[in-house]
């Protein structure tokens, strides 16, 4: 099997199932990113909103705003590489 085959795999965001296709090599990462989302969602139920849809609209826009100041900051990507790889492990550790 090569590396850039599309696999068929199944991730939970926001409590719905998601059927996607990735490349093989792509599927830890995926399935990785999935749990970062409903992660932060979690963060997000302190403001006892009833709607999944805010949640998740929060946690997009809070990711995305990291990575404008990321980008924006122009700091070395090595810092910030290294700090996502110890929050990707925590998360791996986890699981």
């Amino acid at each position: 099997m090569q590396p850039d085959e599309k696999i068929p795999i199944r991730v939970n965001v926001a409590d719905r199932m998601m059927p996607l296709k990735v490349a093989r090599k792509d599927e830890e990462f995926v399935r990785l990113a999935a749990r970062m989302i409903n992660r932060r969602m979690d963060e997000f139920k302190q403001f006892k909103t009833g709607e999944p849809i805010d949640r998740l609209a929060w946690a997009a826009l809070d990711f995305t705003g990291d990575l404008v100041r990321m980008l924006r900051s122009g700091q070395s990507t090595g810092e910030n590489i290294e700090s996502e790889l110890n929050t990707l492990e925590e998360l791996l550790r986890e699981y």
